[in-house]
């Protein structure tokens, strides 16, 4: 894919994110939006773009805040996300209220998105570390059992930001926020570039920024490496979408740097002022460290020394650039080889993606099992019919799927067995017959109503067994018009008029679809001769409604 003329938008101008602008910039795009946490980093940004191609035409646009937030939250400091219990309750409604399109458009990623409109997004935003570092997985819970077992302490606060702090949540909403603005906004490519979590090493790190205290790999490297599989495998899973064009490059290596130089270094931001304390004290079991105190002298000095910038990591002395990339070690790769990556996969080369060796590691659908599959279904339909029994559903893939297959098959049989014959029964006909059949078919009904799921007839008539699974015990139960559409969609077999009409759109579908490939020499997944499915075959009808609705799985196997 050619970037000249394109929008971009690249999340995260660090090092690599930078980079990668510049490797950009030769291409004529359009634009480039240069997108950071902070004012300050995007301003600084641009400024080093500028300066590397003072007469480029490419028009540069900057862009900060949170996308892993919603939209209200962009600008608010990440320490005031928990502690502010107003942020946090948004935070938590965001991350664990019910999906709907309304909550996933109010996330900060969507909103950006939709603001500047990209062709092509670059994400260089280090999130496993934003995610998995900052929130491991161990220190807030081992905070909240501390105060839960001191009863005198109100943990509420703790709890809540146990929840805001989430690493899966976030993770997920982030996915479903880019998802959803991909297909909005016609984006024709998205480039995340990840991390190992461990610099391509192993569980033999021993590099911990500083913060282990017990024996193995610190909490927050855990916490990077574990948000790193789950955004990974989020991504895989988003690239086998149709419509969707994303790749993820990842180096497993420490990468590059900005800059050596001499003088005050920072941490966390800030300078570091020098102190001294000349006062010794002789440690005594038993006794708090706290207990001891300190002679501080805070001389007018920083630390100054020799250091390499290395972006996110802040700098590295010479002592631990020099471990940290000796052989054997992380050792080392450049930012512009990490952005020429990038680069290559824009235009269409797979061959530092990670998704598609996934695809290539995995093992796919294979014609071995496509001869057993047949040969079990037709075991299953010898014994049905042998039993007398039919096999619709057991609620093994949800109580959608079940009430659609129950639905489809109640239809079928009250059509005289043929969906053809469907196609041509008024809707009235056919709720008046289903409505007939569940009055004197007790066994199908009781099928049903045992598997959890009630049955809505016109008028807003229910039948409906000893327990339900939709709505769930903790829900609004509360009878209303719009639960009643919310529950009947979800898990109530549905046999209004109006629902009845729905299968009747989507069978005539299935039908014009076959119809236009009966000079394809393709294999179908359905017989030509459709009307003659049996009974059983529900299942291979839903399936091919499903490819229709929602497109065929990508496969790269």
């Amino acid at each position: 894919m050619s970037v000249v003329n394109k929008k971009v938008f690249i999340l995260g101008a660090g090092q690599i994110g930078e980079a990668c602008a510049l490797r950009l910039m030769p291409e004529s795009p359009e634009s480039i939006v240069i997108h950071c946490l902070t004012k300050e980093e995007t301003n600084l940004a641009i400024k080093n773009i500028k300066q590397a191609y003072p007469k480029s035409a490419v028009k540069l646009y900057s862009s900060w805040g949170n996308a892993l937030v919603t939209k209200g939250l962009l600008l608010v400091d990440k320490k005031d996300l928990t502690t502010n219990p107003k942020h946090s309750k948004e935070l938590i409604n965001h991350y664990y209220g019910y999906l709907s399109e309304k909550l996933i458009r109010n996330s900060s990623l969507y909103f950006l998105l939709k603001k500047w409109q990209p062709d092509i997004i670059i994400d260089a935003i280090n999130t496993a570390t934003v995610v998995g570092y900052q929130d491991d997985p161990y220190s807030l819970p081992r905070k909240l059992i501390k105060q839960y077992l001191d009863t005198k302490v109100n943990w509420k606060s703790s709890v809540e930001n146990l929840l805001a702090t989430g690493i899966i949540p976030s993770l997920i909403r982030f996915t479903q926020g880019l998802q959803q603005a991909i297909v909005d906004l016609k984006i024709e490519s998205y480039v995340k570039i990840s991390t190992t979590g461990l610099g391509g090493m192993g569980v033999n790190l021993i590099y911990t920024h500083g913060d282990l205290s017990e024996p193995g790999m610190s909490s927050g490297i855990l916490g990077k490496v574990a948000a790193a599989g789950i955004m990974h495998q989020l991504f895989w899973s988003l690239s086998h979408t149709p419509g969707i064009n994303i790749k993820v490059i990842v180096p497993a290596a420490l990468v590059g740097w900005q800059g050596v130089h001499f003088g005050k270094f920072r941490s966390h931001g800030n300078p570091i002022s020098l102190i001294d304390n000349p006062k010794k004290q002789s440690l005594k079991f038993g006794e708090a460290l706290k207990d001891y105190s300190c002679d501080r002298r805070k001389l007018k000095n920083y630390f100054e020394m020799p250091y390499v910038d290395s972006g996110e990591n802040s700098a590295y002395s010479l002592g631990e650039m020099t471990a940290i990339t000796a052989l054997g070690q992380m050792e080392c790769i450049t930012r512009e080889e990490v952005a020429q990556a990038a680069y290559e996969a824009l235009n269409g080369s797979t061959r530092h993606d990670l998704l598609t060796l996934m695809d290539h590691a995995s093992m796919g659908p294979s014609f071995l099992a496509a001869i057993q599959r047949q040969e079990i279904l037709n075991t299953m339909k010898q014994m049905s019919a042998k039993k007398g029994i039919p096999s619709i559903a057991t609620n093994n893939l949800g109580p959608t799927v079940s009430k659609h297959l129950y639905e489809l098959y109640l239809i079928h049989q009250v059509s005289s067995k043929s969906f053809d014959k469907c196609l041509s029964l008024n809707p009235k006909i056919i709720t008046q017959k289903l409505e007939a059949l569940i009055d004197s078919d007790s066994r199908t009904r009781s099928h049903i109503l045992s598997l959890g799921l009630p049955i809505l007839l016109e008028k807003n008539n229910l039948i409906i067994g000893d327990y339900h699974l939709v709505p769930k015990e903790h829900e609004d139960s509360i009878v209303t018009e719009d639960n009643i559409e919310k529950w009947s969609q979800n898990g109530w077999i549905d046999l209004r008029q109006k629902q009845v009409a729905y299968w009747q759109k989507w069978l005539r579908e299935v039908k014009k679809n076959l119809d236009s490939l009966k000079k394809n020499t393709h294999v179908l997944p359905l017989d030509k001769n459709w009307q003659h499915v049996k009974n059983e075959d529900c299942g291979e009808i839903l399936a091919y409604i499903y490819t229709l609705q929602n497109g065929e799985r990508r496969t790269n196997f």
